[in-house]
């Protein structure tokens, strides 16, 4: 039976953008999908060929205390509108007032929330804020739903705070990141991507850049992505090549083409980026965080890292290492495509689904 979908994503940028991409166009080769969105300074300007041409997508901007406000009464009328059967949600502010809303809708309607990180998580607020987005979660959470962490170390953490129904569905890339042929010949570009932004720590990037650098002119970093002016210079004066954002064939390309993958993010649910890198045959080295680690631990792609130096150290030791090298990258493009994948992680979520649905 065909069923009515509604996506609601706050955030249609980077990692969220390609994770609910993915669902939302799988989901419509059988089912019909509408897109509720908002746009973010880092949303793609096509973003209509982000999502297959028989999605319907509406605008509705929750980018601004006063537009979350009146996204309630558009989004409760959109949803009365559509009447759909699942409604899923995207992001913490979506996944709040999403669940917020459903308290006075049908309670025929399921409702799966998938953070992508949730707020409570991030390292950059104190412990008030902290206590406040965790009450928020509880008051959202008086709606009943399901909740879909992308990592165990996210979903440890909502099991610690919110005592809705929650499961473990780790991220998986696009399609178009599969079976990739792989470049024999690839500079010695250490690449990240990601907004230049507090959790993706710019700053300890342009000290590591310096640092290999001092020991190694031939090596090269590279940020693809845009943000903050301030930091974006930091890391331009350091020595790194700062693309800005570049379209997704782009961005592939120059994955194929570079050597390491580096990240120095604080924080994460489960990095995108990170798995797309992997997916082009990328070993990774990545700070000791959640989200990192989940991806990292145990499995012979890359590396976790505690300081600056052993960050440098790992660099340098592999470069010098082309055996070592290619091993990682065989590895890592061996982990997506066996687990890291849409039909893995749709039958995941179809399973979900059907469990939910047998509650009722």
């Amino acid at each position: 039976m065909k069923k009515k979908i509604l996506h609601i994503i706050e955030s249609t940028a980077t990692g969220t953008l390609s994770a609910m991409r993915g669902l939302a166009n799988s989901q419509s080769n059988n089912n019909s999908v509408t897109i509720i969105y908002s746009i973010r300074p880092d949303t793609p300007k096509d973003l209509r060929k982000y999502f297959n041409p028989n999605i319907n997508l509406i605008n509705i901007q929750m980018s601004s205390f006063f537009s979350v406000l009146w996204s309630f009464v558009k989004i409760y009328k959109l949803i009365k509108k559509y009447d759909p059967h699942y409604i899923f949600l995207a992001s913490s502010t979506a996944g709040f007032v999403g669940r917020i809303v459903g308290l006075f809708i049908s309670k025929k309607i399921l409702f799966f929330y998938i953070p992508h990180c949730i707020s409570f998580i991030r390292k950059d607020i104190g412990k008030l804020k902290k206590i406040i987005f965790i009450f928020l979660e509880l008051v959202a959470s008086l709606k009943k739903s399901v909740i879909i962490a992308c990592s165990k170390s996210e979903l440890e953490q909502i099991q610690r705070f919110i005592r809705s129904t929650s499961y473990l569905v780790e991220n998986a890339v696009t399609p178009d990141y599969i079976n990739l042929k792989l470049n024999n010949k690839r500079s010695k570009n250490i690449v990240t991507i990601g907004g230049i932004r507090t959790q993706k720590d710019p700053e300890n990037f342009a000290k590591i850049t310096k640092e290999v650098k001092k020991r190694d002119q031939t090596i090269s970093f590279s940020w693809i992505g845009d943000g903050d002016d301030k930091s974006k210079k930091i890391l331009i004066d350091s020595g790194v090549n700062v693309t800005g954002w570049i379209d997704t064939e782009n961005v592939k390309n120059m994955l194929l083409s570079s050597t390491l993958y580096l990240s120095t993010a604080k924080w994460e649910g489960m990095p995108i980026s990170i798995l797309e890198a992997l997916a082009c045959g990328l070993p990774t080295i990545a700070y000791n965080c959640p989200g990192n680690s989940d991806i990292l631990k145990n499995r012979d792609i890359g590396f976790v890292f505690n300081s600056n130096e052993e960050a440098v150290n790992k660099i340098l030791n592999l470069l010098k290492d082309k055996n070592k090298i290619n091993y990682l990258s065989l590895n890592s493009y061996n982990i997506v495509n066996d687990w890291f994948n849409l039909k893995r992680y749709n039958e995941e979520i179809n399973n979900i689904i059907k469990k939910t649905e047998k509650k009722l």
